[in-house]
């Protein structure tokens, strides 16, 4: 699935206002997109180029929504908070 999002990024990295539609559901998926609406083609190696960079944003973006979260948790419990009531607040 993060493939799919990194082709669509780099994608939107080249331009961000294209409108494209591609099907599958990993790094073949570049083979089937459909530029849409008028937006200007966009080589094919162009966008490969970016799909590694774009990957490991998306993993340091994964990986800081998840660094976040654990320092808001312990920030709470900081403030003298039980788990019971930390999971009443963020369900």
């Amino acid at each position: 699935m993060n493939t799919i999002k990194a082709i669509y990024k780099a994608i939107y990295k080249i331009n961000p206002t294209a409108e494209v539609s591609m099907s599958g559901n990993d790094i073949s998926a570049v083979d089937t997109i459909t530029f849409e609406n008028g937006t200007a083609p966009i080589n094919k190696q162009q966008i490969l180029d970016l799909v590694p960079t774009c990957l490991a944003e998306i993993e340091a973006e994964a990986q800081a929504k998840i660094d976040n979260k654990q320092s808001a948790l312990n920030k709470l419990k900081a403030l003298g908070l039980n788990d019971a009531e930390i999971k009443s607040i963020i369900g």
